[in-house]
């Protein structure tokens, strides 16, 4: 059976559950729909052997140059569906699925292939002590991002303790199909030809009001029993000192590898009336399933530490700013890909927001210095924002890169504009036009940038409001 039609199956029993509950007349629900429309302009590129490199690269001849523009004109379709009043009390069934097609593209734009996808899809019974979930679900934790379906239990002896355990069939990581795909295969062709199993465990705890702990633990096994995938455990923390001073931290560990991952702790001194400095240490290695083919580049570790500041200057003058400085690990073993790249970054930025009436300016810059290449961004806008719920706005951009992601000796210069505004109490029509203009085409590249985007999005919603609670028994 594919994967969209067991999505179509968990979405179909969850609207069977829905309307087979009791009693109907006690029933709501809430749906919302995202529309999206793109055309988007892009530079296919290959490697050119013939063309001549300028004096003083390193090489005579090769190069990668920019083929014809091509264009890809993608949709998606997201509807997240709300209902309860299902008999029970606190009885819900939720689904987010999400629809693509390629409208006439002549260029293939990613997962345009996936005509169907359900993000989500379960039916949730939540109670003052404990809450059950079951069907598709994904969670955001230290671990990261991570896709099942099975179920979620959860605990709440006290107001301010949580207990939860969890397990069920595992997804792949960034998408929602299974580890052992025919699609994902094709990308990873050395990957277990079975799927996965994830279980895990996690507690959250307030001890006081301005405090807060969480630890979670999660295994992931090859659905044979066959092999580890991942055992991971992540703990982070936060408190307030006073009145003025938080401190927070967090760490991750790869269990299976017996060693720690990433870690940070940073402190925030609060000024008042909305403005904050906060400095930062971390260290940063990466973790790699054991399935994964990619642990033998041996990927390097980093650490660093940052500084940023949020100044209010005025009811309507916001200025913010930070510095990075980072370090990277000497390679462990030999790699092809060692190129003499340094191993120090810096990263610089500042932005200021400030509002004139009912228009709002937006500013900002970026410069990033050192490893893997040098790149310079900045950023500014105005909108105006008068009553009514509409807004129109008018952005530019630029930016260099060198070395990574390349646009030579040039300059990249983006202009366009931006239009909102709502067309009755449950329906938004927003959309953007960026025309990008790549100058001073030099160098040992022959990337082109010069392409335009537009994109259309309406949001509408059917149903009970948000804040309706009649519908509940």
């Amino acid at each position: 059976m594919g994967r969209a039609a067991r999505a179509g199956i968990v979405a179909a029993a969850l609207a069977g559950a829905a309307l087979g509950a009791r009693p109907l007349a006690a029933q709501s629900f809430r749906l919302h729909g995202t529309t999206t429309t793109q055309y988007v302009q892009l530079r296919p590129i290959v490697y050119d052997p013939t063309v001549i490199v300028p004096a003083g690269t390193g090489a005579d001849t090769g190069a990668f140059v920019s083929l014809p523009v091509a264009y890809a004109a993608p949709f998606t379709q997201d509807l997240e569906l709300s209902a309860w009043g299902l008999g029970m009390t606190g009885l819900r069934a939720y689904a987010l699925v999400r629809g693509r097609a390629a409208l006439g593209s002549g260029l293939v734009w990613p997962q345009s292939d996936t005509h169907f996808e359900a993000l989500y899809a379960y039916l949730e019974l939540e109670r003052p002590q404990y809450l059950l979930r079951l069907g598709r679900q994904q969670r955001s934790s230290g671990l990261g991002f991570y896709g099942f379906d099975g179920l979620t239990a959860a605990w709440r002896p006290l107001a301010a303790l949580r207990v939860e355990a969890y397990g069920g069939r595992g997804l792949a990581r960034a998408s929602m199909e299974s580890f052992n795909a025919s699609a994902i295969e094709a990308l990873d062709p050395l990957r277990p030809d079975v799927g996965t199993v994830l279980m895990g465990a996690s507690v959250w705890a307030a001890p006081s009001r301005r405090s807060t702990f969480s630890a979670i633990y999660q295994r992931e096994l090859l659905s044979d029993r066959s092999g580890l995938v991942s055992e991971r455990a992540a703990f982070d923390g936060r408190v307030a000192v006073g009145e003025q001073v938080i401190l927070s931290g967090s760490a991750d560990a790869d269990v299976a590898r017996r060693q720690w991952g990433k870690a940070q702790i940073s402190a925030m001194y609060l000024l008042g009336r909305g403005s904050s400095i906060q400095l930062e240490a971390f260290r940063y290695r990466p973790t790699l399933d054991l399935s994964s083919i990619w642990g033998v580049f041996s990927p390097e570790s980093n650490s660093g530490w940052s500084a940023a500041a949020n100044l209010a200057a005025s009811r309507d003058l916001t200025l913010t700013g930070g510095f990075t400085y980072r370090h990277w690990d000497a390679l462990s073993s030999g790699s092809p890909f060692d190129l003499g790249v340094p191993d120090d970054q810096k990263e610089l930025t500042f932005g200021a927001r400030t509002r004139l009436g009912r228009v709002a300016l937006d500013g900002s810059y970026h410069l990033e210095l050192g490893f893997g290449g040098d790149q310079s961004a900045g950023d500014v806008s105005a909108a105006y924002e008068p009553a009514g719920g509409w807004s129109a706005g008018l952005q530019a951009t630029a930016f260099q890169q060198t070395d990574m992601f390349r646009v030579a000796s040039g300059t990249v210069y983006g202009v366009g504009g931006n239009f909102r505004t709502p067309l009755g109490s449950r329906l938004d029509l927003s959309a953007s036009l960026m025309r990008y203009l790549h100058r001073r085409l030099t160098g040992s590249t022959g990337v082109d940038w010069n392409q335009t985007r537009l994109s259309v999005t309406f949001d509408w919603t059917m149903g009970a409001n948000a804040d309706r609670v009649r519908g509940y028994p």
